[in-house]
């Protein structure tokens, strides 16, 4: 057999392992849709409450570390693209106050212990001693940076509140948008929802929203990386 073609154990292997991944993509798929159909329901029950009861899971799911992506996905999908984006960034701006408020208090000491055992804080403190505000904006704005470890870190370093509660709402506000909309638009396609002309708009949008978001990603960490070394120097 030529060498351009795939030996008949390795294409069986290659179509066992796609033949998986589309099963566990399915899966996902039809998993997503009924958790959105759940929650879409509970929050439809909680009438006025759903709006407190967003913010309460937001707060407290930032709290204990858990990764908000999720959040801005379901804000999309249950309350629509503005209002979506303007309860994640007050629910946001809430739980970065209320990090940084344990982060200089009661917890001070622990999370400190536990940040010290990561190189990366000793790099976001120097930066952050020697640039300020900048770095505090430049890491909201790269969505792949979490920004509950974030909230934390900065809770341990020289930045000023009210600077450190200003930029963490100016970097986010546009991760938070380009997420919501994903979210929103999402959930018309997976429901079955958007008309054929809608859905192509729909899946264009969303394959540029993810173009976006990685472009933005690789630029911040470059004048991150560029931002660091700096202040090394310094």
């Amino acid at each position: 057999m030529s060498g351009k073609f795939l030996p008949k154990h390795k294409l069986k292997l290659l179509i066992g392992c796609l033949a998986i991944l589309a099963a566990i993509a399915l899966l996902g798929w039809l998993t997503f849709r009924d958790y959105l159909t759940y929650v879409d329901d509970w929050l439809a029950q909680l009438g006025y409450w759903s709006i407190p009861a967003f913010l309460g899971i937001y707060v407290l799911a930032t709290l204990v570390g858990l990764p908000a992506i999720f959040l801005f996905l379901a804000a999309g999908s249950l309350f629509g693209f503005n209002k979506g984006v303007f309860l994640v960034s007050l629910a946001d701006t809430i739980s970065a106050s209320a990090c940084y408020g344990l982060g200089r208090t009661v917890a001070r000491k622990r999370i400190k212990r536990w940040l010290t055992q990561r190189p990366q804080f000793a790099q976001l403190d120097h930066a952050v001693a020697e640039k300020g505000w900048k770095i505090v904006f430049l890491t909201r704005l790269s969505p792949i940076l979490p920004s509950n470890i974030l909230n934390y870190g900065f809770s341990l370093t020289r930045i000023d509140f009210w600077h450190y509660i200003f930029f963490t709402w100016l970097g986010m506000l546009p991760v938070i948008g380009l997420y919501v909309y994903l979210g929103s638009v999402g959930t018309n396609l997976i429901k079955g929802e958007a008309h054929r002309g809608t859905m192509a708009l729909s899946v264009v949008g969303i394959l540029a929203t993810i173009g976006v978001l990685i472009y933005t990603a690789k630029l911040t960490r470059q004048v991150l990386s560029s931002q660091f070394n700096s202040s090394k120097k310094n």
